[in-house]
């Protein structure tokens, strides 16, 4: 009953909105939440690995309040169909933020990636640079600093027994969340598929995102919780970072006051 009702919240955060939509893609359907209006550049938030747009309802709804804010769900994640001809590449996912910003007519924004939505946002802005007014990186990934043999052996356990293999992964990165955040983001990555989590984790082992980052001279800003090697902010020193101290992996979900202060800061002198 309690995980009901705090999927109920969850959905209503972005069922709020005015627009939720399918938008076709290349390879299936789009699940997109949009909503907001005013002057203000708008924000378009793009999920981690394993996760869904309803981890972006705090967001969404400050947002809303003053722009146009935007959430879509990665292919095979969330509502959004499984790819036809099952690439889960980086390059596809940033295929479909292409596919979603054009659909919604949105010209110049600024684009929020929270963990493997980072590698995402880095190459969409790699590639269209003119469209991304600023790229935030929110406890975002790196390139990955685990060898090959440590990558397939996470694989192999995620594809023997991914919910318990999941739980074992999260446990740390959750040490901090409230048990509503933790059921949260569980429910999210039950609900996603063991070929969509595994493929995505291979297409982000073989993306260049040092190569990305490196692309895109526009501002960016890492928002950071978790210390490791493999960490967006860890990796890319010259890029300014905001720290949340005392937060988790999920930091936008844990403390989405907090966060949000830090991305209206970033946000509203951009034009």
């Amino acid at each position: 009953m309690k995980r009901l009702l705090l999927l109920s919240l969850l959905l209503a955060g972005c069922a709020a909105a005015p627009r939720p939509s399918f938008v076709p893609g290349s390879q299936g359907r789009i699940h997109v939440s949009d909503g907001g209006a005013g002057s203000a550049l708008p924000i378009v938030f793009v999920h981690g690995n394993g996760a869904n747009l309803t981890q972006w309802s705090g967001q969404l709804t400050h947002f809303r309040r003053s722009r146009r804010a935007v959430a879509f769900d990665l292919r095979g994640m969330g509502w959004s169909d499984v790819p036809a001809d099952g690439d889960y590449s980086i390059a596809a996912m940033a295929g479909d933020l292409h596919t979603v910003v054009n659909a919604l007519n949105l010209d110049r924004f600024i684009l929020v990636g929270h963990s493997y939505g980072g590698p995402v946002v880095a190459a969409y802005a790699a590639r269209h640079p003119e469209r991304v007014a600023g790229a935030v990186y929110a406890d975002a990934a790196g390139d990955i600093k685990a060898t090959r043999e440590q990558s397939d052996r996470y694989l192999d356990a995620l594809r023997m027994d991914k919910p318990r293999t999941v739980r074992v992964s999260f446990a740390p990165m959750l040490a901090t969340a409230t048990d509503e955040v933790k059921a949260a983001v569980l429910w999210s990555a039950d609900r996603t598929s063991t070929e969509a989590f595994g493929s995505a984790m291979e297409g982000l082992r073989d993306f260049d995102v040092a190569r990305a980052v490196s692309a895109y001279r526009g501002p960016m800003l890492a928002i950071a919780a978790l210390d490791h090697p493999s960490a967006f902010h860890v990796q890319f020193t010259s890029v300014p970072v905001r720290s949340m101290e005392g937060a988790g992996h999920w930091l936008m979900m844990e403390r989405p006051a907090q966060f949000n202060y830090i991305l209206q800061e970033f946000a509203d002198p951009l034009r």
